[in-house]
């Protein structure tokens, strides 16, 4: 939802705003009259303020980069929270997988993973994605390293 799709035309760069300035998926939601939809991840949610905590990405010379293991063990000593090896390994890939989705997102055919946000909002369709989501990230961080 954070990221800004492209638009195709790449010519009239100089006419249109830049980055910065377009709105983003969101930010169009809501300027229609919508309300951006996220679904509830159940008792996952504590990972997603954590990961909030941590500022979701750290920054890179070309911009957002995966959360460093050093930035992940430094909020763990500043907040006073022992993260269990597999949400340490969790919120790492909450950020890689939040880039991934902020460079899909960019260009204009990429559609937003919440349906069609103008029309219509999939509560359902994102809430299973989400969990589904949640569920593959426990599974492959909880088990047995071989």
């Amino acid at each position: 939802m954070h990221s800004t799709p492209q638009e195709k035309n790449t010519q009239q760069k100089n006419d249109t705003l830049h980055d910065e300035e377009q709105p983003n998926r969101a930010e169009r939601i809501i300027a229609v009259g919508g309300e951006p939809v996220l679904p509830e991840v159940g008792e996952s949610v504590y990972l997603l303020r954590y990961w909030q905590d941590l500022g979701l990405v750290g920054m890179g010379a070309m911009g957002p980069v995966r959360l460093s293991a050093l930035e992940v063990i430094a909020w763990q000593q500043g907040s006073g929270i022992a993260l269990a090896p597999w949400e340490f390994s969790v919120l790492r890939e909450m950020s890689a997988h939040y880039i991934s989705s902020l460079r899909a997102g960019a260009k204009a055919e990429c559609p937003p993973p919440f349906g069609d946000p103008v029309n219509q909002f999939d509560r359902d369709l994102v809430q299973k994605k989400v969990v589904s989501q949640f569920k593959a990230f426990i599974l492959s961080s909880s088990g047995p390293k071989g």
